[in-house]
């Protein structure tokens, strides 16, 4: 059982929420983990262009700062999209991440794309899982001597909820690695319920739909099993169904995930926003509207009881009016708002996997 360490929002004078952030990263042993002098990653998700949920850049700021405070040298990083958008190439994810504040000038260290110009350029690091023997993940982040992951927590179409272990396993995948991830995740057809309103041709970065007849058709050969056509349709006629692709999916990311992990065993520090919880992810390039009220800001050398204590204390926090989840009033959130959502599977294969999801809640305080 490790420790998971919390912070509220609430601030006032000599109180304010940057000396509150600077004592939960202290509390929770990030200048141990950064050591001194060496090539820390800070993992950011600097969110889709025309998204505005993403964490705010001035946390990586002060994250940076700490790093810097024992000698060592933070950059921030994140990798390649495998869909077409504002952050599919080095280029372009560069300066996204530039108009959303995560630059030097800003937030105190470089921002280095992990994976290459292309997204190309990865490690394989072994995996012990039954769906995946080697990880594809970014090089850049494989050359590191320490992580700080920085993850918004939120919902996501395929998975029930993004946060830690999605950003560890997905999030710092090469895009070979997302390729692999996504293969079996294929959306399933209702053509009953298709009205050829042709938002799913528009949204999809692969080209694989086409309207025949009135009719929305995959080419499933072309289909990279983003989801973006399940998040465009309005009618119910593309849904990302639970069974194999699903439960692929969510294994292979946990799988990603240990990898990872393993790699930075000792050496990483993991911190959830739990702060406008959007129904999606930061990947859709629009965000909808919380669906219950910032819960605060938690963190812990545990990944997995991080996103479980994380969980837990949003499933209990009231939804909020003219939000998805708006009449879901108990239970899990995010599988009210997706039907035949398990989010359970992945915290059950992950202990599988030999990862704990049992914690010690602490919440902290400026003294």
């Amino acid at each position: 059982m490790d420790n998971v360490f919390w912070m509220n929002l609430r601030a006032g004078a000599g109180r304010s929420l940057e000396d509150k952030f600077e004592h939960l990263l202290a509390r929770a042993g990030m200048g141990s983990i950064a050591g001194t002098g060496g090539l820390v990653a800070v993992k950011v998700h600097v969110g889709e262009g025309g998204n505005l949920a993403y964490v705010n850049h001035n946390y990586a700021r002060i994250v940076a700062a700490g790093i810097k405070a024992v000698g060592a040298k933070p950059f921030l990083t994140d990798t390649n999209t495998l869909y077409s958008g504002s952050r599919h190439n080095a280029v372009d994810h560069n300066g996204t991440a530039a108009m959303h504040g995560y630059f030097s000038a800003t937030a105190g260290a470089p921002f280095i794309v992990a994976d290459g110009l292309r997204g190309l350029d990865y490690e394989e690091l072994p995996v012990n899982g039954r769906r995946v023997k080697k990880a594809k993940i970014a090089g850049t982040l494989c050359q590191a001597d320490a992580l700080v992951m920085l993850s918004h927590f939120k919902g996501h179409c395929e998975m029930g909820f993004g946060g830690t272990i999605k950003n560890l396993g997905m999030g710092c995948a090469a895009v070979p690695g997302k390729l692999e991830l996504h293969s079996d995740s294929k959306p399933a057809q209702k053509p009953e319920k298709c009205v050829a309103c042709g938002q799913c041709v528009r949204r999809c970065p692969a080209g694989a739909i086409a309207v025949k007849n009135k009719k929305a058709v995959i080419d499933y050969d072309v289909c990279i099993g983003c989801g973006q056509c399940v998040a465009a349709c309005n009618y119910g006629a593309m849904n990302v169904q639970w069974g194999e692709s699903r439960e692929s999916l969510i294994e292979k990311v946990a799988e990603y995930a240990c990898a990872v992990h393993e790699r930075f065993a000792g050496r990483a520090l993991y911190i959830n926003f739990a702060l406008t919880i959007s129904p999606d992810c930061d990947c859709w390039n629009y965000n909808d509207t919380p669906v219950v009220q910032d819960v605060g800001i938690f963190a812990s050398v545990n990944p997995l009881a991080l996103d479980r204590a994380t969980l837990d204390m949003i499933n209990k926090t009231p939804r909020l009016a003219g939000s998805a989840a708006d009449g879901k009033e108990t239970g899990n959130v995010f599988e009210a708002m997706v039907p035949g959502m398990k989010t359970g599977h992945l915290f059950d294969y992950c202990r599988k996997l030999g990862m704990d999801d049992t914690y010690t809640l602490l919440e902290i305080d400026k003294k």
